[in-house]
Parts: C-alpha cells; sequence; structure tokens
C-alpha cells in the first residue's frame, strides 16, 4: 500500500476500532474505580507504518506491549479490517536507556584523553565513557546528580545564539524534575563524573506529560566556553547532516554511536508510531507518538542502557533521530530501539546545526 493509505487506515483504526473498545474499558475503569478507588493498568497497542513486501511498499504496523484477551480482540478486528496487509510484533515494556546504577568513582581522577579527529576514529565504549577533550558526539554525559547517557548533537539555540549539548531529558534533566542551571559532567556521574567535571549547565527540556501523548524525551544544555568540541562528525561515522524535510521510512539502514554499545548498526522495522508506553522513573507512564523503531543486529542490539541521547543515523549519513529508549532483550537478541525524530527535536528546543 502507498504511505498515505497507511496513514489513512491509521486513523480509521483509531475511530472504528480503538473508540468502541476504549469506551467500555472506560465504563468499566470507572465502576472499579468507585468501588476501590483504583483504576485498572494500562494495556497498550501501537500504530504504525511497516515495511510491505517490496520497495515502495507500505503496510500498517501493530506493536503490543502486553498481551490480554482486549488486545487479542483488537487485533481480531485490525486484522479483519486489513486483511494481510498488516505487520504484527510483540514490543513488551520500554523503558528509558539511561544508565543508573552509580559505580564507585576512581580515586584518583581520570585525565582528559587527547586523540586525532573524531572523523578518523571508532572509539571503544571504554573509551566514551572517560573525559574527552575535544568533546564528541556519543561521549558518556549527564545531569550531575543522576545518570550517564549519550552526547546526541552539538548545535546552536536559536534564541541565545549559545553553543548547546543536545541530549535526552531524562539525561540532563532527570525528565523534567531538575533545575535550570544545574550542572551537567562529561563524563557522567556513572563514569565517575563530578562537580569538577562540569562542562555544561542545563538550558532547556521540553516538558513531557503524563495524561496524554508527548513527542520528544530530549534536554539542551549550554556549554561551557573553555571546552573543545568536535563538532559535526561521529566517532567512526564521520560528518553528518541534519536534512530539512526528508522522510524517514522503515527499511533505511541506520547506525549509531553510544556511551555503553559504541558504534552499533541496525534498520527502521517502523514509523509514525503512535501510543509507546514508555515506564519513567519518578513520572509513571509516559506516552510518545510517532516515533521511529529500530532493529539492532542478531545477538547485537542497537541500543543499551546509557546509549540513550545517541544520535540516529543513516546510511547516507543524515541525522534522523534521537534515541531514547527501548527493549533490548527482544527477538534474536537484537532488540529494538526507539528514537525521537530529529526535526521534531530541534523544533521543540528551538535548535539549528553549527
Amino acid at each position: 500500500m502507498r504511505i498515505e493509505s497507511i496513514r489513512d487506515l491509521k486513523l480509521e483504526i483509531a475511530v472504528d476500532v480503538f473508540a468502541p473498545i476504549a469506551e467500555r474499558l472506560l465504563d468499566r475503569a470507572m465502576s472499579v474505580r468507585r468501588r476501590l478507588g483504583l483504576a485498572p493498568p494500562l494495556q497498550r497497542l501501537c500504530l504504525g507504518i511497516g515495511q510491505g513486501g517490496r520497495r515502495g511498499d507500505f503496510r500498517l504496523a501493530v506493536r503490543l506491549q502486553s498481551r490480554s484477551a482486549v488486545l487479542q480482540a483488537m487485533l481480531e478486528r485490525i486484522r479483519a479490517k486489513v486483511g494481510g496487509e498488516i505487520d504484527v510484533a510483540f514490543i513488551g515494556r520500554v523503558k528509558p536507556l539511561a544508565k543508573k546504577t552509580v559505580k564507585k568513582p576512581p580515586t584518583t581522577p581520570s585525565k582528559p584523553v587527547a586523540k586525532p579527529a573524531a572523523a578518523a576514529l571508532a572509539f571503544t565504549a571504554a573509551d566514551l565513557q572517560k573525559i574527552r577533550r575535544p568533546l564528541v558526539i556519543g561521549c558518556s554525559v549527564g545531569h550531575v546528580e543522576a545518570t550517564a547517557g549519550s552526547v546526541g548533537l552539538i548545535a546552536r539555540h536559536r534564541k541565545t545564539g549559545r553553543t548547546v549539548l543536545l541530549s535526552n531529558s531524562h539525561v540532563f534533566a532527570k525528565g523534567g524534575l531538575a533545575q535550570l542551571g544545574d550542572a551537567i559532567t562529561q563524563p557522567g556521574r556513572l563514569d565517575g563524573g563530578g562537580a569538577n567535571d562540569h562542562v555544561a549547565a542545563l538550558l532547556d527540556f521540553a516538558p513531557m506529560k503524563t495524561e496524554g501523548s508527548n513527542f520528544v524525551d530530549a534536554a539542551i544544555a549550554v556549554l561551557d566556553d573553555s571546552i573543545q568540541l568536535d563538532i559535526g562528525s561521529v566517532p567512526g561515522i564521520g560528518a553528518v547532516t541534519v536534512p530539512d524535510g526528508e522522510p524517514v521510512l522503515p527499511g533505511q539502514k541506520v547506525m549509531k554511536v553510544g556511551r555503553t554499545s559504541a558504534f552499533s548498526e541496525g534498520e527502521i522495522m517502523a514509523t509514525e508510531l503512535d501510543d509507546i508506553a514508555d515506564d519513567y522513573e519518578g513520572l509513571g507512564t509516559v506516552v510518545f507518538d510517532d516515533q521511529i523503531e529500530i532493529k539492532g543486529l542478531p545477538n547485537k542490539p542497537f541500543s543499551r542502557d546509557g546509549d540513550s541521547g545517541s544520535l540516529v543515523v543513516n546510511d547516507q549519513k543524515h541525522a534522523i533521530g534521537l534515541l531514547f529508549a527501548g527493549n533490548p532483550f527482544l527477538e534474536d537478541g537484537s532488540g529494538l530501539s526507539f528514537a525521537n525524530p530529529l526535526p521534531k527535536v530541534m523544533t521543540a528546543l528551538d535548535l539549528v546545526t553549527l
């Protein structure tokens, strides 16, 4: 089917299939709530655009995050409506991919590691978890009190004109619970970073709602003037560009460099995926629409904990997404990862390329 037809089909199913069942579930939930003061757990079924049987052909992507009679009923009604034009997969529980467990900092502070230009090197995970000067895309970074994730992009904030680092809100801003101006360290706290490793200050973050839908998990930090940078290139990948308006389609090959798994490759399995429920510590369930689903290689997931904030790049070296969540323990060990479309991130935080 044509991609426009799949978009129309998503809307039609939401009206004809989801709405009647959701109405019955709401009636039941309100009855339970009146008796016990509690609501039943959410059950999730996600719709997106998947790859068809041949080039330029697309199918409806249906993703299940739990197994239940209600979801099975929805799935059967969808199958009856669309026939064979459907791609069904179980994605399970999805969570942010920041690293949370804090290890003991080294007794002797690590010194900045200087290497040739990042584009010429394929850094290991151990390299990316050290102090990197010049600072490179993909290296360890995080809120001074929180965790460790990855630098996604070095960009310019349009309103202030300042150079900023881009990563996820749950990496820089504790999911929106931090204060503007808080210190950002490189490496992140998990990798021994502390107040002496301050490289930036939290400038802005996209708010995340626990009711309704979200589109991005993103935050920016204004860089200290003294920090050297490697701008516009990704270690082991080289120079990348941020195109305007280029379509992101299922079947595209992608790659990224992140703090935990360093360089990895994958394939986009679905785009425009709606209603993905993500479990956030301190926030609860946060739902995202219009996301990109990526599958890794056999026994090599595209991402792991600590890769949050990584820049997703296609095989044309065009930056297309900001990695934020996943389930590494699916399929044949290839796992699934999810990314915000980069244009939505750039718009939400008023960013332009340097």
